[in-house]
Order: structure tokens, then sequence, then C-alpha cells
């Protein structure tokens, strides 16, 4: 709650992979006398019938495949409208507030650790929605999915689309997970021009004259429109 910038990137990265490598050295089952559960080997003396959940680096195996196409859009439509409502909702300014500035948030009178608060748990929520549906995905589900490329990936999809707008998040992981894909026919080239175009989006996206002169283009086209 009291890190800032890059610190808690850090640290939240370092949380993913801690939790990763425990849950990649567990083994969790089940039987008519609960739940039973071992470290590092699998030592469990579970009863005939008894069913494993997790098996170590095997992860959580035989699961039903029940994501659609259909779910998965509707889980993203409902993730957007809770992020825009909370975003312009006095909770969401709230949020933005300590974000761009915790001591001004806090000058106004703004409670700094509950709008994190409030922001962790929000995030975790819609995280949670779409890992189960990733999970309901595949038949085979272990934590080394999870990464730190992924993590990285993810992050890089944040950072493109610019923090706090979630127009461009959209626009630049759409274009980065469609991009690959289009790439593909190049074979040992498509990593590369991968990286060529990410490292392009990052210098547009922080060029200040790029920036000024659209602004200038919005409000041009603004007024044209308002003229019509």
């Amino acid at each position: 709650m009291k890190l800032r910038g890059d610190y808690l990137a850090i640290v939240t990265l370092a949380f993913g992979q801690i939790i990763m490598s425990l849950i990649n050295n567990s083994y969790v089952g089940f039987d008519s006398k609960g739940l039973h559960f071992a470290f590092v080997t699998n030592t469990m003396q579970m009863e005939p019938g008894g069913k494993l959940l997790i098996s170590g680096p095997m992860g959580a195996t035989g699961v039903s495949t029940a994501s659609t196409f259909t779910a998965g859009t509707i889980l993203v439509l409902i993730a957007l409208a809770v992020v825009y409502n909370l975003m312009y909702s006095r909770n969401g300014r709230a949020i933005m507030a300590s974000r761009d500035n915790r001591i001004a948030a806090e000058s106004v009178g703004i409670n700094v650790s509950q709008a994190k608060t409030l922001a962790f748990i929000t995030a975790s929520c819609l995280a949670g929605a779409a890992g189960a549906l990733y999970a309901l995905n595949i038949s085979s589900f272990a934590a080394t999915k999870f990464d730190f490329n992924s993590s990285i990936l993810l992050l890089v999809y944040v950072v493109l689309g610019g923090l706090g707008n979630m127009t461009g998040t959209i626009i630049s992981t759409t274009l980065l997970m469609v991009l690959p894909e289009i790439l593909r026919f190049l074979q040992n080239y498509r990593m590369l021009i991968y990286a060529i175009v990410l490292i392009l989006m990052m210098l547009v996206s922080n060029n200040e004259n790029l920036r000024t002169r659209m602004q200038m283009l919005k409000t041009r086209f603004a007024r044209q429109k308002g003229d019509r």
C-alpha cells in the first residue's frame, strides 16, 4: 500500500513469481475426509476415488472446457462497463487523483489507502474472471503458463495504450494480439518485426510534438463538426 511507481511494479512482479513457484510445487486433492495438501512431492494418502486438484508442475488436469467466444465477449463488455463506470464515479476520480499525485489527493481529503484498496480489489476481481475464462478454455492448467514474460506482455499492453487510457489500451491489446498472427508467415523475422513495432509505438506515444499535433487536429475536427 505504501509503494509507488517502479517499486510497485517490481514488487507486483515478484509476488507473481512467488505465487507461481508455490503453486508449481503444491499438490492438492480431496476425498471423503476433506482436503489434502503436500509440498514439493506428492506424499498425500488419499482414499480410492479421491480427486487430485493440483498436481505440482502438471497443474490442474482434466479441466472441462466450457469457455466460448460468446462468453468471452460478454465478460469483456462487463469488464469495460465496470471500469468505465468506476472511472467516472466519485471513487474512480479518487483513484485517479491518488495515482497522479498522492500528496495533492491527501490535501483535499482523499483517503489514498482506501482508494488503492478499491483499485486492487476491482482489478483482482476482473483478473480472476479472466483467469476462470482462460482455465475453462484448456484441459490442462499449469502455473508455469503465468511466467515473467506473461506479466511483461500484459504490462506492455497497458503502457502502449497509455496509462489511464482505456480506449488506447483496447486498441493496443487488439493490435498486439493480431500482429503476431499476421506476421506468422515471416517465421524467423516475425519476432524481430514485432519488437520493432513495439519500439516505434513507444516512441510515437511518448512524442510530445506528435501529441500536440493530434490534439490540434482533434480540436479542429470538433470545431468543424460543431459548425456543421
